[in-house]
C-alpha cells in the first residue's frame, strides 16, 4: 500500500485527535458543563463584577538613535509635529500643518526658521549638538507657525525686531519660553534622552 505524504499527515492528525478524545473521556469532566454548579436565588439582582485592571509594566522603549539620513530627520520632525499639534495650543487652532525641511549645512548663524509665506519650517540639523537641541528648535519654529498667521502678524514681527532687536522681540521671547516649557514632554514622547 502506497501512502502519500499528505495522506500520512492527515492520518497522523486524526490519530492525535482520537487519542485526545479518549484521554479526555477516561478522565471524565471535573464539572459537568451541562449541569449548573450554582443557582441564583429568585428575585436577586444581577451580580456586576468590575474588571480589575492590573498595570502592566511596559517594556521600556529603546532610546532613539540619532538620525543620519534626511528622511530619518524628517520622519522624526513629523512625529514631533504630531505631538506639537496635539499638545501646544496658542490662539485659534491652525488648520494647516507646516511643511518640514532639513538642511545639513553648517554655514550661517541660523539653527532653523519658519517661513510664513510658504508655511515651511527649516531645521539646520548639523548646527545642533544633540537631538534634543534639534527638537527644541523645532518646537520654537512650530510656535512661530502658530503665531504668524497672516501678513499683519508678519508686519508686527518685523516692527518688533526693528524696535527691540531679534532677541527681545515678543514673538521670540514667547517661542523660547514655550519651546523650553514643552521640550521634556515632547522628548519623552519621542524617546529622546
Amino acid at each position: 500500500m502506497n501512502i502519500s505524504k499528505i495522506d500520512f499527515i492527515f492520518y497522523t492528525y486524526e490519530f492525535i485527535i482520537v487519542c485526545g478524545l479518549i484521554f479526555q473521556c477516561s478522565l471524565g469532566f471535573e464539572n459537568d458543563p451541562t449541569q449548573p454548579t450554582t443557582s441564583l436565588p429568585q428575585n436577586s439582582e444581577p451580580i456586576v463584577i468590575e474588571p480589575n485592571f492590573i498595570e502592566k509594566d511596559e517594556c521600556p522603549k529603546q532610546i532613539r538613535k540619532h538620525p543620519t539620513l534626511k528622511k530619518e530627520y524628517i520622519d522624526l520632525f513629523i512625529e514631533a509635529l504630531q505631538w506639537c499639534e496635539k499638545n501646544i495650543k496658542l490662539g485659534k487652532e491652525r488648520k494647516i500643518s507646516p511643511l518640514i525641511n532639513v538642511s545639513f549645512s553648517r554655514k550661517g548663524d541660523l539653527l532653523g526658521y519658519y517661513e510664513p509665506s510658504t508655511n515651511k519650517i527649516m531645521i539646520y540639523v548639523y548646527k545642533h549638538e544633540t537631538l534634543r537641541d534639534n527638537i527644541e528648535t523645532f518646537i520654537h519654529e512650530y510656535v512661530h507657525h502658530l503665531q504668524l498667521r497672516n501678513i499683519n502678524d508678519n508686519i508686527r514681527y518685523d516692527r518688533l525686531t526693528n524696535k527691540k532687536g531679534y532677541y527681545y522681540n515678543d514673538y521670540e521671547i514667547e517661542a523660547r519660553e514655550l519651546s523650553n516649557y514643552y521640550l521634556n514632554d515632547c522628548c519623552n514622547f519621542l524617546n529622546i534622552k
